[in-house]
């Protein structure tokens, strides 16, 4: 995936000023108790913000707010190509974070729906320069939670895989007779599921070998 950099970033990021990246996290799972789709939102900086960012998914700018004071601890280094392929990532949450505990906990975040923008603070300000970049789009595999033993540091892992595994996935329908036979009346995949029962015999007589 490749990002388009709107001319505020593209030219602060050309000044050579340095910068202050940060990232944000949005994630739409469903709550366990009621089965309604819940988002939350994370991000590694210092107090609990408002942003409008551009919706991964609908490309239209929306508001989120995303809760700061370390529950976003590290996200994995982002591969950016033009190739569809399939990209994963991990990302660390903090595991004494009540908003990360509500949102792991509270609700189910196995295939959940995430994204990943990156913004850049001005180093004088430290304001935003401009809205956030969307950066990745995709899914939660899993969050394995690792607890410390005592006196050490535990962390919530996110296991994220990009949205171009949809296209590495085949709809078995298409290869039913029922489906088949909808375009009409074709019969072609009739005996699919008990074809590879029947046997031949090549060369020799029905149940006999040829001497």
């Amino acid at each position: 995936m490749v990002r388009a950099v709107d001319s505020n970033t593209y030219d602060y990021l050309h000044s050579r000023q340095g910068v202050i990246p940060r990232a944000f996290v949005w994630i739409s799972a469903k709550n366990r108790e009621t089965g309604s789709i819940e988002t939350v939102g994370f991000w590694n900086g210092l107090d609990s913000v408002e942003v409008s960012v551009i919706s991964g998914v609908t490309g239209s700018p929306v508001s989120r707010e995303y809760h700061a004071a370390g529950s976003l601890l590290d996200v994995g280094p982002i591969t950016r190509t033009p190739e569809l392929e399939v990209r994963t990532l991990r990302i660390s949450l903090s595991q004494i974070s009540e908003a990360v505990q509500l949102a792991v906990r509270g609700y189910d975040v196995r295939h959940a729906p995430i994204e990943i923008h990156e913004g850049y603070l001005d180093r004088e300000s430290r304001l935003l320069i401009a809205p956030p970049i969307i950066d990745f789009v995709g899914w939660i595999n899993g969050a394995p939670i690792n607890t410390p033993a005592a006196g050490g540091k535990g962390s919530i892992m996110l296991d994220c895989v990009s949205h171009s595994r949809m296209l590495t996935r085949t709809n078995p329908a298409k290869k039913s007779h029922e489906t088949q036979k909808r375009r009409s009346n074709d019969q072609f995949r009739k005996y699919n599921s008990v074809a590879n029962q029947w046997q031949y015999w090549w060369g020799e007589r029905e149940g006999e070998t040829m001497g």
